[in-house]
């Protein structure tokens, strides 16, 4: 895609770096805006507050004046983007948090492979600051991903599974694969150990262009 470069693929990372926001981005982004935002229910829905119009303004509400909320949010956002563009994995969970305009209480992205292989998504954004280096910052922020995540499926809390259940539930629309799909969630959110769970670690560091991530760290 025009914007970004591929550094590294392989079968347990991906780094890209998006140089700057392309007119194919931009429409990436426009024409998938309210299956990320509301979930596939939202194609769907003839209400105006998912139409494109109404996601826009909605998300504009939702982007605070507070600057490490506002790297967080745009993080998830175009880590949603680029798990649509360069993995084979369909999301199934939305962006907003369904109940308020707050952080999501659930995981932050629930995707399902080809599989039918449930994967949880952590992503973790910010800016360089005052970390040497533009990798130094990447790896802070995925053990940060790593340790958030990992800790919040060691208190084997209900509510966090609730949470996941009704954010699929809200995002897919009603047939048989969604009823599939839940059933396979449920099944996830039955054992409380760490080691049987997919997970991905997404890290999103804001920097100058010159600054190149070291694909071996």
């Amino acid at each position: 895609m025009e914007g970004i470069n591929i550094v590294k693929i392989c079968d347990n990372n991906l780094i890209l770096e998006i140089n700057y926001l392309s007119s194919e981005l931009k429409e990436k982004i426009k024409d998938n805006l309210v299956e990320i935002c509301h979930g596939e229910y939202g194609l769907a829905s003839s209400s105006k507050h998912m139409s494109l119009n109404g996601t826009i303004t909605e998300l504009s509400s939702r982007i605070t004046e507070d600057k490490t909320k506002r790297v967080g949010i745009v993080g998830e956002l175009l880590l949603n983007v680029v798990i649509r563009e360069f993995s084979n994995m369909r999301i199934i969970s939305p962006f907003f948090n369904i109940e308020d305009r707050s952080f999501k209480k659930g995981f932050d992205i629930i995707s399902i492979d080809h599989n039918k292989k449930i994967w949880l998504i952590e992503s973790k954004a910010g800016e360089q600051g005052n970390c040497k280096t533009s990798t130094d910052k990447l790896c802070e922020r995925l053990m940060e991903a790593k340790n958030d995540l990992s800790r919040r499926l060691k208190e084997n809390s209900s509510q966090l599974w609730l949470n996941a259940i009704k954010t699929v539930h809200s995002s897919l629309v009603e047939n048989d694969e969604k009823k599939t799909i839940m059933n396979i969630l449920e099944n996830n959110s039955n054992s409380s150990k760490i080691n049987d769970k997919n997970v991905i670690l997404g890290g999103t560091v804001f920097c100058v262009v010159q600054q190149k991530i070291n694909s071996k760290k």
